[in-house]
């Protein structure tokens, strides 16, 4: 159900560069939406008047779509064989589940677009306007996402607060933030349970007040009115990958959340990063995916009474239950529908080419990107001898030796990323790329170092395929490890060594699943032959 357009985006550009200019004028665009296919098909059959559009327009290649009943899965009206997802579960549920049916409807709540809908079906009205103009809140269940137009929030304690700070809980007090609406505080209280700072909105939210006077423009208890749609954002540790990227993928989550309108998904909204630290951020760039606008933080406001005339607080990364840090998911299941959305949408919008056949001058091979750490811990002791041993193999594959460091730019990263069929890498957040690799591409963790469950789990929501170090006989570490708390032996806190034919046995399997890939054949057709087994070598 991904490929429902396939190749048309190509055709889309050939056939506009034909047309002249003055016959596309007030042409639809999908320019405008700057979407992947696989998003475009469904906002189209989601706002019937944009789909009206598309049908009205000579140069829109989107029309033949437009009667699918093409959906996401979050809608009650979706089937399933319509939805966006493709998750399947060949594996052993392990007792989670009483049925294979059960296993994968527990994966698609869990882990797919099915966890947006319960998240939807979970929203309380907090605080009801009774006239129009009047406030409006709406929280899902724990105030995990809330959202809410006309209200107020008062940062006027915030000078009063000298030393940055970021994971603060009492940065509002009880009245802090409001609105002039109907508040029901029970309710509201109720669900203000996962007190932490990112596992829910609770900490600020329970604050909310009802307010005597109107919240907009010409309100005397507004010092500053922002018109434009804002997102509030509590994140997680801008430095490493897989924290920051929980911050990304649950933006991109929520975006479907407060997807009630047809500009779910436009860039001209405000993002106001909830603490008083500048940002930094090798991954920054990823924000230019949500917003085209610069990013705020509580010092922009400091002192002064805000009211938004729309304002989103996200889900979090840091959820119980949420997605995806440290969260169970069922055995068995793999393909996460909304986590092959986040990376095609996120892919798209950074401008990062497809590896495709007319890139291709010969036979393709298969390309190999080993990820070297050039760190205290968990460096690749033989490294060298490795990449010989691929080197020498008679598969000839394309190797490449690449450090990613936070001087290397990010869509350079994504770039090498999406050009790898087989990624190889030591236990650590450098693997969180396997979010952008091809669908059919192949991530081999070198050694998981007993943490055996974190990029495992990842490569199965993304759905691409998933291999470790299973024998311990067939590795070194340089010493038992030392913990930098305790001192206690850990296996994290040192370097291996690995043995090459065993290396090699692993780096041959993975190259299996990749020829034998339909998307991957589909792709390169004629041009790719079919690669022959070790053992037939």
């Amino acid at each position: 159900m991904w490929m429902d357009v396939g190749i048309t985006f190509f055709i889309s550009q050939i056939i506009l560069l034909l047309i002249p200019a003055a016959e596309v004028v007030g042409e639809w665009s999908s320019k405008i939406l700057d979407l992947p296919d696989s998003h475009i098909t469904r906002y189209l059959n989601t706002f019937k008047d944009e789909g009206e559009k598309c049908r009205n327009s000579e140069s829109c290649i989107y029309q033949h779509i437009l009667e699918t009943g093409l959906c996401w899965g979050y809608e009650e009206n979706c089937p399933d064989h319509l939805g966006y997802s493709n998750a399947h579960c060949p594996g052993d549920h392990k007792g989670w589940v009483s049925s294979k049916s059960q296993q994968l409807q527990t994966f698609v709540n869990q882990a797919d677009f099915g966890f947006v809908k319960q998240q939807l079906q979970s929203k309380t009205v907090m605080c009801k306007p009774r006239l129009d103009g009047e406030s409006f809140l709406e929280c899902s269940q724990y105030l995990q996402f809330c959202r809410g137009s006309n209200l107020y929030i008062d940062f006027r304690d915030l000078p009063s607060r000298k030393e940055s700070f970021r994971y603060k809980m009492d940065v509002l007090k009880k009245g802090q933030i409001g609105g002039r609406c109907k508040l029901n505080d029970f309710k509201l209280q109720s669900e203000a349970v996962h007190q932490s700072p990112l596992q829910s909105w609770a900490p600020e939210i329970q604050h909310f007040q009802e307010l005597p006077d109107l919240v907009n423009k010409q309100s005397k208890i507004c010092d500053v009115f922002i018109d434009r749609p804002t997102f509030i954002m509590k994140i997680d540790a801008t430095v490493n990958m897989y924290h920051h990227f929980c911050d990304f993928f649950n933006l991109y989550a929520s975006l479907h959340l407060n997807g009630t309108h047809n500009e779910m998904f436009s860039r001209d909204v405000n993002i106001l990063i909830w603490e008083t630290y500048n940002y930094h951020s090798n991954f920054g760039i990823t924000w230019s995916v949500f917003t085209k606008n610069p990013l705020m933080n509580l010092r922009t406001f400091q002192g002064k009474r805000v009211c938004f005339r729309e304002v989103i607080f996200p889900l979090l990364p840091r959820m119980i239950f949420g997605l995806y840090y440290n969260t169970p998911v069922v055995w068995g299941c793999q393909e996460s529908g909304l986590f092959h959305a986040f990376s095609k949408f996120i892919l798209h919008r950074l401008k990062i080419p497809k590896r495709t056949a007319i890139d291709l001058v010969e036979l393709p091979r298969i390309k190999i990107t080993l990820l070297s750490r050039n760190t205290q811990y968990r460096r690749i002791l033989n490294e060298k001898a490795l990449l010989d041993k691929l080197r020498s193999s008679p598969r000839q594959y394309t190797i490449q030796r690449v450090e990613f460091t936070h001087e290397t730019d990010f869509r350079q990263q994504l770039n090498i990323i999406q050009d790898t069929d087989i990624f190889i890498g030591m236990h650590g957040a450098g693997l969180t790329h396997l979010l952008f690799l091809p669908d059919w591409a192949s991530v081999f963790e070198l050694y998981n170092c007993g943490d055996e469950h974190c990029y495992a789990d990842l490569a199965r929501l993304r759905g691409v395929h998933y291999q470790t170090w299973s024998n311990p006989a067939k590795l070194k570490p340089q010493d038992e490890g030392h913990h930098p708390s305790d001192g206690g032996p850990h296996a994290k806190f040192t370097n291996y060594s690995f043995d090459t034919d065993e290396f090699l046995r692993i780096v041959d399997s993975a190259a299996d699943h990749v020829s034998q890939h339909p998307t991957y054949r589909h792709t390169f057709g004629h041009l790719n032959q079919p690669s022959k087994s070790s053992d037939e070598l």
